[in-house]
């Protein structure tokens, strides 16, 4: 599809919304209060309006939902988002939305780049990418497509993650809480209080617990976590109101576990979940403390939010991963030391002022230390170690502007302008790199400093938005974001230290037909990315042990040399339409279909080897081999499968008793894609056709105080792939989760 073809689609979506703005009123029935389509308030731009009245192209994922169906971190809960793709990688979960994705490095644990799509807790940004776990106590998911720039702390580009949090409330008292037990030992608990003190002051307190044995044949991929949330609401009168959170997770799960066998196609395993085997099990212990607040205040002229926060984290690690190639273990021993700071101002219009405008500025900043000690060095004093501090100092000013020209049609412009500061000081010592002219197991020294900055990149939104009817609109807008490079590039690399820069060019219409029974969005999109990186490209050739008469030892391994130079940038593009419709079929029958097309392709990136002479062993021979550069332009890009098609069907029973059991399917089908664009990768990268279904029966009480949900989730058991990493030469495979069913009994008083 290129640009001719995107706006002849744009151009087809708005005639058939014109054709269906007024169509509703034809198909009126007598009783059009029957049954109707729930209205979601959501916050997306910063203040309480109805979803479909929100010119921006997203998702919202229920509270019910994610109680009924034990979604309990941001993987399970974007699950039925057809634009998201989770990769479960060693710094966490990456978000990708429709092919924005993360491909920076990661060096034991510690991510080299912010998020390409960012997560809000309460509308607090962090750019750690394993805060999404341990989720409890929510409202609502907020899922927003494309660059948010002029509305959000962070410059994202792939979009937004809000999760938002129960508040204290000073009009009741309510008790809540849930128990949730299912395989692989699952046993969850979340509970709530709400306690208003007086018509002034109100206090919320929750908690959560997580206890599940490993996905994977080793134990790892496991859950083990504690957390607990208190909130204090002050609110002296309706014009001001501070709010105060204090936070504690614990986290003793040992996590990742280094991943699975590799495999091309699932039907070559038996058991895809077989982790890659050591002879010394990886741990973790790490504690989490966060405080932030909320301070409200209605001027008179506009109203002021004020969102500081600080947050700790220290622990440690034991990681053991097996080399894939000689099949020994290495094991590593970690001491984490980590703060995050910041604080977002921002004042939006009053509600009756005549147009609606939202300025503000933010301030964050991140330090992430950590030592790491092999267990040579620990015992005997010749073995690696390595101290580096990951910095992040990012700081903005932001304001957006929505205009009503008529009653029906408003125009919006939005500015940011940002400063950013990414800075890596590594030391270390380490084995002898090949070129260094030192001989083989020799140690040396190396103190790194690598700093990234931007100075007032400014990022730009400009859009319009037209009401054809009560419930029908079109939009549209072209938006700016970027993202600051990822720090895996090193001295001598290629890599540029520009930022990541996108264009985003979208058209889109909301709309409620039939009496409030239909609804139909509907979204085309046109992305052009520039200067992506394309990081992880090295090509790896071992160099053997040679005996006196220069024959090869195949199973003696010296070392490895990595080509650092192979790190590059390039050019690329994303065209895609979303298309999602629901439906209340009946008073107890509902409908949703969502259908996302996208096609990506490399517009410019080729990769020309720093070193193109490498050396390999063939058949007991020294052998010189040239590596060629690679050219990718017309590729696909990495995480875009062309299609992706979810459909979820619900029917409610009505009981004697005045109870109901509903039951509800989902299935979800995807296309092909590849995780990397590295060749070397095929076919352990390559995501094959594949569908995935979920399901769930819930029985509510007629007093509506408790229920009870069973679940499965995933039913057929498919081993969907999520990452690939380079290890010692080899590959390491990361897998979605395998069926899982539980269930879950909830109360509430």
């Amino acid at each position: 599809m290129n640009k001719r073809s995107f706006f002849f689609v744009v151009a087809l979506i708005i005639g058939l919304i014109f054709a269906l703005g007024d169509v509703s009123p034809l198909f009126a029935q007598e009783s059009s209060d029957e049954f109707t389509l729930e209205e979601i308030t959501v916050t997306a731009q910063k203040r309480a309006e109805n979803l479909q009245k929100v010119a921006i192209a997203m998702d919202v994922v229920s509270a019910q939902e994610i109680r009924e169906l034990g979604k309990n971190d941001i993987d399970e809960i974007l699950s039925t988002v057809s634009n998201a793709i989770i990769e479960k990688a060693q710094d966490g979960y990456r978000i990708t939305i429709r092919g924005i994705t993360d491909n920076s490095e990661s060096r034991s644990g510690q991510s080299m780049a912010p998020p390409a799509v960012a997560i809000n807790m309460d509308g607090v940004y962090s750019n750690r990418k394993d805060t999404a776990s341990g989720l409890f106590d929510i409202e609502r998911v907020e899922i927003l497509y494309g660059p948010q720039s002029t509305l959000y702390s962070s410059n994202s580009p792939g979009g937004i993650v809000n999760v938002i949090t129960a508040q204290p409330k000073t009009d009741r008292f309510e008790v809540n809480g849930s128990i949730e037990a299912g395989n692989y030992n699952l046993l969850h608990t979340e509970g709530a209080v709400n306690v208003p003190l007086s018509d002034k002051i109100a206090m919320r307190a929750s908690f959560s617990t997580s206890v599940r044995d490993g996905y994977l044949s080793t134990g790892a991929d496991d859950e083990d976590t504690k957390s607990v949330r208190l909130r204090t609401l002050l609110k002296p009168n309706d014009k001001f109101s501070f709010t105060i959170t204090g936070e504690f997770q614990k986290n003793q799960g040992r996590g990742f576990g280094g991943g699975v066998e590799v495999f091309g196609d699932e039907s070559e395993k038996d058991n895809p979940w077989t982790g890659v085997q050591t002879d010394t099990n990886s741990t973790n212990d790490q504690n989490t403390k966060k405080v932030s607040g909320v301070m409200y205040w209605d001027t008179g002229v506009g109203e002021l939010t004020l969102t500081p926060s600080y947050s700790t984290r220290s622990g440690n690690s034991t990681e053991a991963q097996a080399n894939p190639m000689s099949g020994e273990t290495s094991v590593k021993y970690r001491k984490q030391s980590a703060n995050e700071k910041g604080i977002e101002a921002r004042m939006t219009s009053a509600s009756d002022f005549i147009f609606k405008w939202i300025v503000g500025g933010t301030y964050y900043r991140s330090e992430d230390g950590q030592r790491e000690d092999t267990q040579e060095y620990l015992e005997t004093g010749t073995g690696s170690w390595m101290d580096r501090v990951m910095t992040n100092l990012n700081r903005a000013l932001f304001a957006n502007i929505t205009y009503p020209v008529t009653d029906t049609f408003r125009v919006t412009a939005g500015y940011r302008k940002s400063w950013d500061t990414m800075v890596s000081d590594n030391e270390e010592m380490r084995g002898a790199l090949p070129g260094s002219g030192l001989p083989p197991g020799t140690l040396e020294y190396a103190d790194e400093h690598m700093e990234q900055s931007t100075a007032g990149s400014p990022d730009y939104k400009l859009g319009f938005e037209y009401d054809l009817g009560v419930n029908a609109m079109v939009y549209g807008d072209y938006s700016t974001s970027y993202r600051v490079r990822g720090m895996g590039g090193g001295p001598g690399s290629s890599a540029s230290n520009e930022p990541e820069k996108l264009k985003a060019y979208t058209m889109g219409a909301k709309n409620r037909l039939f009496e409030n029974k239909l609804q139909l969005n509907a979204a085309a999109y046109y992305y052009d990315y520039r200067n992506y990186q394309a990081s992880g490209n090295d090509r790896n050739a071992w160099l053997y042990d040679l005996d006196d008469d220069l024959t090869a030892d195949q199973s003696n391994p010296a070392e490895v040399f990595r080509d650092d130079g192979a790190n590059g940038t390039g050019d690329g593009r994303m065209i895609g339409v979303d298309l999602s419709t629901s439906v209340v079929i009946t008073s107890h029958d509902m409908l949703s279909l969502s259908v996302s097309y996208i096609k990506s392709e490399w517009t410019d990136l080729n990769l020309i080897y720093e070193y193109p002479d490498t050396i390999e062993v063939v058949n007991g021979e020294i052998v010189p081999v040239h590596e060629e550069g690679a050219n990718f332009n017309g590729k696909p890009m990495m995480s875009t499968p062309p299609w992706t098609i979810s459909l979820s069907y619900d029917h409610t029973f009505n009981l004697p008793n005045g109870g109901t059991i509903r039951a509800a399917i989902n299935s979800k089908y995807k296309t092909e894609y590849s995780l990397t664009w590295r060749e070397s990768d095929y076919p352990t990268n390559f995501q094959e056709s594949y569908h995935m279904e979920d399901v769930n029966v819930v029985y509510n009480h007629s007093n509506g105080r408790w229920s009870l949900s069973s679940y499965m989730k995933n039913i057929f058991n498919y081993a969907e792939k999520r990452s690939v990493m380079n290890a010692g030469g080899g590959k390491l495979l990361s897998i979605g989760s395998p069926r899982t069913y539980g269930a879950v009994l909830s109360v509430n008083f």
